[in-house]
């Protein structure tokens, strides 16, 4: 009767504590959830990324499911402004490098580093500058995928030109003088494939910012948002990149611009985006291009990317941040690099992104604790300043100012941007 009744009890006993497992799982059950995600960019490649980020955010939490839309650059930041104005915002969204500080202004941004931790990996695993360029003013605001900018080159136009087609130059001066022998020109007399790439039209800071490099000066303002502009080390850089088209080494007629490497029509270049490498791969092939750290002191060239950032609004808040925690993760990185090519921001990353080609991908990885943006801070006038840059530099490249003269009045103009955007602030 003893033991009848101790089974009675055990039995009772082991009843209440499957109720209450059975309790603390109901607990732990989520209702499904649909967040959105907005990408910049086409093709493809941003299709794959946006898909298997949010593949992978699945596989980790099979109740949150993730709406994906990509939209050319060309519509992207037009669209979001429409959706803050209109409250359909997406919950996650990528920012680009030098627009972070319009989209803060906006209001509409999470500060990620009051919703991350001490204890998130990235704080340690993402290199210190990386981190910084994707803050504005003392509050990060997500992890960039990388978009960085290594030295590469034609190997088979080397060789054509008796050049070593393993030995890239390693200065300002043998870069002048490799230009001078890679230069080819058509049956008018007119170049037909630059030796080296200059910017003449389009984003003219890029390359310039490469020539700024080469001398020594590796910002365009000051922590004041002031331009540095009228220092030497500027004047020689400006003189540098318009001594290619004096010297008819680059074609300003003929729209030598961001695409020329990429488009066959440059043997060298220091502004060839590193997710460009894909396209090269299949346009021109990877036998036949040379990529290597820049030259430049530190190895240091421009970065640009993506930033992965969070709507404040957005209604899911904890779903959102689960998804936003496995997006950026190392496995995240890795898809942002293995598809779109981005270079992973972090170093527990990199080692997948580099084993797509060791030699194509290795120096680019070398780049990223060293690379640098425009200044230490971002500019909230950046877009402004770009424009009044372009204007002048085209009148500098066509012989219409001197270089100093164009110098001053592209400070004259900045100050006059600044005062408008603090008017309307």
């Amino acid at each position: 009767m003893k033991k009848k009744m101790l089974a009675c009890f055990m039995a009772s006993i082991m009843g209440i504590g499957t109720l209450a497992g059975m309790g603390a799982f109901a607990e732990e059950a989520q209702e499904p959830v649909t967040i959105t995600m907005w990408w910049p960019g086409s093709g493809d490649s941003y299709e794959a990324l946006a898909t298997q980020l949010a593949d992978l955010v699945h596989e980790k939490y099979d109740w949150i499911t993730v709406d994906t839309l990509v939209i050319p650059w060309a519509d992207y930041d037009s669209k979001m402004n429409v959706a803050f104005a209109g409250g359909t915002a997406p919950d996650i969204f990528g920012v680009g490098l030098n627009t972070l500080p319009t989209y803060v202004q906006t209001g509409n941004l999470q500060k990620m580093s009051e919703v991350l931790d001490d204890s998130w990996d990235g704080w340690t695993d993402i290199p210190e500058n990386i981190q910084q360029y994707a803050s504005y003013e003392d509050a990060f605001y997500g992890v960039m995928m990388c978009d960085l900018r290594p030295f590469m080159w034609r190997k088979d136009l080397f060789e054509a030109a008796g050049l070593d087609p393993d030995t890239p130059p390693a200065n300002a001066e043998e870069l002048f003088e490799y230009a001078q022998k890679l230069t080819e020109y058509d049956e008018n007399g007119k170049v037909k494939t630059a030796g080296f790439q200059i910017q003449t039209s389009g984003y003219v800071d890029q390359t310039l910012f490469a020539a700024m490099l080469m001398f020594g000066l590796d910002e365009f303002w000051d922590e004041e948002y002031n331009l540095t502009i009228q220092d030497p080390k500027m004047i020689q850089a400006v003189e540098y990149c318009k001594s290619f088209i004096d010297e008819g080494l680059c074609n300003y007629s003929e729209g030598i611009a961001t695409t020329a490497f990429s488009d066959g029509t440059a043997a060298m270049t220091l502004n060839t985006a590193c997710n460009e490498l894909g396209n090269l791969e299949d346009t021109i092939g990877f036998d036949n291009i040379g990529v290597a750290a820049p030259f430049m002191e530190d190895q240091a060239n421009f970065v640009g990317g993506t930033i992965v950032c969070v709507n404040n609004q957005a209604k899911n808040m904890d779903a959102v941040m689960k998804a936003y925690e496995v997006m950026t993760s190392k496995e995240g990185c890795e898809i942002c690099g293995l598809t779109a090519g981005f270079c992973p921001p972090r170093e527990s990353a990199l080692d997948a992104y580099v084993a797509q080609n060791p030699d194509i991908y290795g120096p680019i990885a070398e780049i990223l604790p060293y690379a640098k943006s425009y200044g230490d801070k971002l500019n909230p006038c950046f877009a402004d300043f770009r424009d009044i840059l372009k204007n002048y530099m085209e009148q500098i490249y066509y012989g219409k100012m001197d270089v100093e003269e164009g110098l001053q009045s592209i400070v004259d103009d900045y100050k006059q941007a600044q005062q408008d955007w603090a008017d309307n602030m």
